[in-house]
């Protein structure tokens, strides 16, 4: 019986050492917060290209209110990212929205 009990103690601390062993490693490819973040230029609605502003006044954009406007610029330069905009959209009901745009007003969201 004493032998049952301490082979049953030692598959215990087997498995948790390495259970605990599986927990302390650390993934590789993490890159430094700075490096991700967007330069974000605050803009008026005047001063977006024109395709952008035919594409917020489409019937699509008919029932929403423009709101605060953001040019995108990518974290660093010479890279194949595109200047996209930001627009904080509003609606009647206080619904809020936000549309990401390219130069050419179309849609630039970023797919995950």
């Amino acid at each position: 019986m004493k032998k049952v009990t301490f082979l049953a103690a030692i598959a215990f601390l087997g498995m948790s050492s390495l259970d605990a062993s599986a927990q302390t490693t650390t993934p590789q490819d993490q890159t430094p917060a700075a490096q991700q973040e967007e330069k974000k230029e605050k803009v008026t609605q005047e001063q977006l290209p024109e395709p952008v502003q035919a594409a917020l006044k489409s019937d699509t954009y008919k029932d929403w209110t423009v709101g605060d406007i953001y040019l995108i610029k990518p974290a660093t330069e010479g890279t194949e990212d595109a200047i996209v905009y930001e627009v904080n959209l509003t609606n009647e009901q206080g619904q809020t929205g936000v549309v990401r745009m390219d130069e050419r007003g179309g849609d630039a969201s970023k797919k995950e």
